[in-house]
Formats: C-alpha cells, structure tokens, sequence
C-alpha cells in the first residue's frame, strides 16, 4: 500500500525505529512527510502507530 506518512513526533531516535520496523526511506519532505510502500501485512500495525499519535498517515495520489 502505497502512503504518505507525516511525522508527529520529533524524537529522532523513535523515527528510526519506526523507519527499520516498515522499511521507510530516511528521505523527509520540507512539509514533514515521507512517501513509503508499506507491506500489506503490515499496515494494522502502522495503523497502531497512527493512533499511538506518532504519525499521521495520509493517502494522497502520487
């Protein structure tokens, strides 16, 4: 699944661990947000991430 993901959190050290767990590029926007392929599977527990407050995920056309 195809996502932008803005970051709400600026704990570095949580944004590398969230990178390594979904294979998210290290590339960040000037607006705050990264483009990622997110594995089907492993979307519910981005989804987590999300309510846990430490992204937003968008859904834009790209």
């Amino acid at each position: 699944m195809r996502v932008t993901i803005y970051w709400v959190t600026k704990d570095e050290n949580l944004r590398k661990r969230i990178r390594e767990r979904f294979d998210i590029d290290n590339y960040t926007s000037i607006n705050g947000e990264t483009y990622a392929e997110i594995k089907d599977e492993d979307v519910e527990l981005l989804r987590e991430t999300e309510k846990r407050g430490f992204i937003q995920l968008r859904f834009k056309p790209q």
